[in-house]
């Protein structure tokens, strides 16, 4: 009995492995997805190619926000589905 329940022990572990995992590389693809943007950005605003500075700081700076905000959202949601909602069960098949 005890030995059946450390395979679902191991099994809840690796997929949450993998899961963490998954998480990490999707932030830490989004995160250089985010820093040329911030690189882009900078020189829209320097070399204004979109014309009048108000143009600039919308398509630079402007889609730099939202791209932020996107990318926090899409993050925090990956974490919702793939680990929190796992970890309730971890604690409840304990007690």
């Amino acid at each position: 009995m005890s030995n059946k329940v450390s395979l679902q022990s191991d099994k809840f572990s690796k997929s949450r492995a993998l899961n963490a995992t998954i998480l990490t590389l999707i932030t830490i693809t989004f995160g250089f997805i985010l820093i040329y943007h911030l690189i882009w950005s900078v020189k829209v605003v320097y070399y204004q190619p979109f014309g009048n500075i108000l143009n600039n700081i919308v398509y630079g700076p402007g889609t730099l926000l939202l791209n932020f905000g996107l990318t926090t959202k899409l993050i925090k949601w990956a974490n919702s589905k793939l680990l929190e909602d796992k970890i309730e069960e971890d604690y409840k098949k304990y007690i």
